[in-house]
């Protein structure tokens, strides 16, 4: 097919300009017709699904995979563009858009493209697309729910949770972990010196240098005002000081590290409950804390 006002073959394809051809992905647009029987046993599906799935990307995936298997398609794709979620393409079986055709999709009107065109006498394709968005939002709100805004961390209660999880499982398998709690030395001088942004942005380059220093598979959260924990798998509470120093350390091109003071307790070495456990890294907090005045 010659290219259409400047687009690329691909993205020409996708416009209702002629016949369709194989092996192309073409827009849906809105239904014309009553006949949605196979369309309303999709969406039932996909509801049930979405009240359901703990993600909303695998709820994506299994709507564009059921268009495919339902229609007997060869190829199926979402674009979204809403406000707080950016554009987004998604495609059946999680393909990449690893072609300039498809990747012309990314410029591509929002909503549904399929190969071969469906008949929208037979399926609304606002459903799908509709669907699609609402899971990515969820998604989002289930990262706001578990994260502190600031810095981007796990919020109290997520640590909470995260706390107990790893509590149980050192119980039941002999798992030790190391807990770690942080608190900022200096913030409340920052805050009536320089001003509540400079604040605010000293807890982020923490949070920042703790995900860099971390390894995968260790838990940073803030769970207050200047207070952090951390949760470390499989570390011996004598390698903690060499990883903060890491942390505290200065980085060329990188606002410094505000001072902290940490305290050390470890399971099921020093304590077998999460209380106990808390209890002890804080009072050590304190210890590490009076010393340093």
């Amino acid at each position: 097919m010659a290219r259409q006002s400047g687009l690329g073959r691909g993205l020409a394809a996708l416009l209702p300009s002629g016949p369709p051809e194989h092996g192309q992905l073409h827009y849906v647009g809105p239904p014309s017709g009553e006949d949605g029987g196979a369309m309303a046993q999709l969406s039932a599906q996909l509801m049930a699904s979405l009240a359901t799935s703990d993600s909303g990307l695998s709820l994506i995936y299994q709507a564009l995979d059921g268009l495919v298997e339902q229609f007997g398609l060869r190829d199926a794709a979402v674009v979204i563009d809403e406000p707080g979620l950016s554009r987004q393409v998604f495609t059946a079986g999680r393909r990449p858009l690893d072609t300039e055709e498809e990747q012309e999709l990314l410029e591509a009107e929002p909503g549904l493209y399929t190969d071969p065109p469906l008949d929208t006498r037979q399926f609304d394709p606002a459903v799908v697309t509709s669907l699609c968005a609402v899971a990515l939002r969820l998604d989002l709100l289930r990262y706001d729910s578990w994260h502190d805004p600031l810095t981007g961390l796990f919020d109290r209660r997520s640590f909470d949770r995260l706390l107990e999880m790893g509590v149980a499982r050192s119980l039941r398998y002999n798992w030790s972990f190391t807990l770690v709690l942080l608190d900022v030395d200096s913030l409340k001088q920052i805050n009536d010196t320089q001003g509540h942004p400079a604040g605010d942005q000293a807890l982020r380059a923490l949070g920042d240098r703790l995900r860099h220093v971390l390894r995968y598979g260790d838990i940073a959260a803030r769970i207050g005002g200047d207070e952090f924990a951390l949760i470390l798998p499989n570390t011996h509470p004598e390698d903690v000081p060499a990883l903060l120093e890491r942390v505290a350390a200065r980085q060329p091109g990188e606002p410094p590290i505000v001072p902290f003071s940490y305290g050390i307790a470890s399971t099921p070495a020093d304590a077998e409950d999460s209380e106990a456990l808390v209890k002890l890294a804080d009072r050590r907090l304190y210890e590490a804390k009076e010393a340093r005045r």
